[in-house]
């Protein structure tokens, strides 16, 4: 039987993470190989320039494949960006009859009568039914082979422009990588890091990348809410270089090795050697004076994560608490900052568990790119890379929702 290898790319706006794993026969993963270059040709989630993607998803995938041995054929993609829109649809099934047992397919029926009017131009990328509302018993997380007069279901629907994935999708195949499925990283991040009971308690993941912040809520063991906001990492070093007038690869160093998210949590007198380029000399500078534009972007942040969050209509933050994972949740004091912004309780989330895995790809950083893996494998089945399905995977979304209505309570 030939040996199944499964592979995760994320191109985000920082990096590009190509990730292959099996499972073993304990029924374990177990990552074999990792590729982690710096990013090009990618802004807050869209392709600016696919000659440059192409060439640094080809080194990360090279790499990968270095300690594999072969190539690959597929991969799993994660994708973000503000052009990423969600809705909470509603439908009830016709014709159900008390005296006959809701059958899988009238399942199926239901979740294709909740699918949204879908615009020209956008793509539906996942369809997750978050629950059943039977003869008026809500909560109900299955209704195959109740007896029921009334079946309600809720879905979240996660969509996207169409030309923007399109662009994501033709980088991996000019490397001779189908795609298998498109998997939107707040779901991925959520899978690397959230635990059980977060989920069904309900909780607020932000995953807080280099050019996007990334916000999903949980509720009932489901994703309720998703959204993206354009800022990131990226914006905390732009503020920092114009704050201490230094290039961005000096920013960025400084963010990374000093940075800290509570100004007044840094001692007064401490002080760090702020280097020399060009013509000018090293100098010392307080380390209060760093973190203070590290403090106002990231306030500024959490500001518009919760008026995201307070947008989607939910009326207080859920008991599970916030858990932040991304690039920028490493920061030194990011998660007391929010919990005071928000009296919650707060904790970094970071990939855990899973074998092979390199420590550089243990971090916050890579929740999403583990994730996607993940999200990817437990979502697997009878998928047909896109062009298998359909000559024209962009003619209106005809794959994806032929796709998302075939499958039983399980997102595309």
């Amino acid at each position: 039987m030939k040996e199944m290898f499964y592979t995760a790319v994320d191109v985000g706006s920082t990096k590009i993470c190509s990730i292959i794993a099996k499972i073993s026969a304990e029924g374990e993963l177990k990552v074999l190989g990792t590729g982690i270059v710096p990013s090009q040709g990618v802004q807050k989630g869209r392709i600016e320039s696919i000659p440059d993607t192409q060439q640094a998803l080809k080194e990360s995938l090279d790499e990968a494949q270095r300690y594999l041995g072969r190539g690959v054929d597929w991969a799993y993609m994660g994708v973000t960006g503000t052009h990423i829109s969600c809705v909470n649809t509603s439908s009830v099934l016709e014709g159900a009859r008390g005296d006959v047992a809701i059958s899988s397919e009238d399942v199926q029926r239901l979740i294709r009568s909740s699918y949204p009017d879908v615009a020209d131009g956008k793509e539906v990328l996942h369809v997750i039914p978050m629950s059943y509302v039977v003869d008026g018993l809500e909560g109900v997380r299955n209704p195959v082979n109740l007896h029921a007069d009334h079946v309600q279901v809720e879905s979240h629907v996660v969509m996207g422009d169409a030309p923007i994935l399109k662009n994501m999708v033709r980088v991996v195949e000019a490397c001779r990588l189908s795609v298998r499925s498109l998997v939107h990283q707040p779901l991925a991040a959520a899978e690397a890091v959230l635990t059980e009971d977060e989920r069904e308690m309900g909780a607020v993941l932000m995953d807080i990348g280099g050019g996007t912040t990334d916000i999903i809520v949980y509720r009932s063991g489901s994703p309720w809410y998703t959204a993206v906001l354009p800022i990131g990492g990226n914006q905390v070093t732009r503020d920092l270089s114009v704050a201490m007038g230094v290039p961005s690869y000096i920013a960025e160093e400084l963010k990374t090795r000093y940075g800290h998210a509570l100004a007044e949590a840094v001692a007064d007198d401490e002080e760090i050697n702020l280097p020399g380029f060009q013509d000018r000399p090293p100098r010392p500078i307080r380390r209060r004076d760093l973190a203070r534009p590290i403090n106002e972007r990231l306030v500024e942040l959490i500001k518009l994560v919760m008026a995201k969050i307070k947008q989607s209509g939910l009326r207080q933050l859920p008991p599970g608490g916030i858990v932040i994972t991304g690039g920028v949740a490493e920061t030194e004091g990011l998660g007391e900052l929010i919990g005071r912004a928000t009296g919650c309780t707060v904790r970094v989330g970071q990939p855990r568990n899973i074998q092979g895995l390199p420590p550089q790809a243990r971090r916050p950083a890579y929740s999403a790119s583990i994730g996607t893996l993940l999200w990817g494998i437990k979502h697997q089945g009878e998928r047909r890379t896109y062009k298998d399905a359909n000559h024209t995977l962009w003619g209106r979304g005809a794959f994806l929702r032929r796709f998302t209505r075939k499958r039983e309570g399980t997102p595309a």
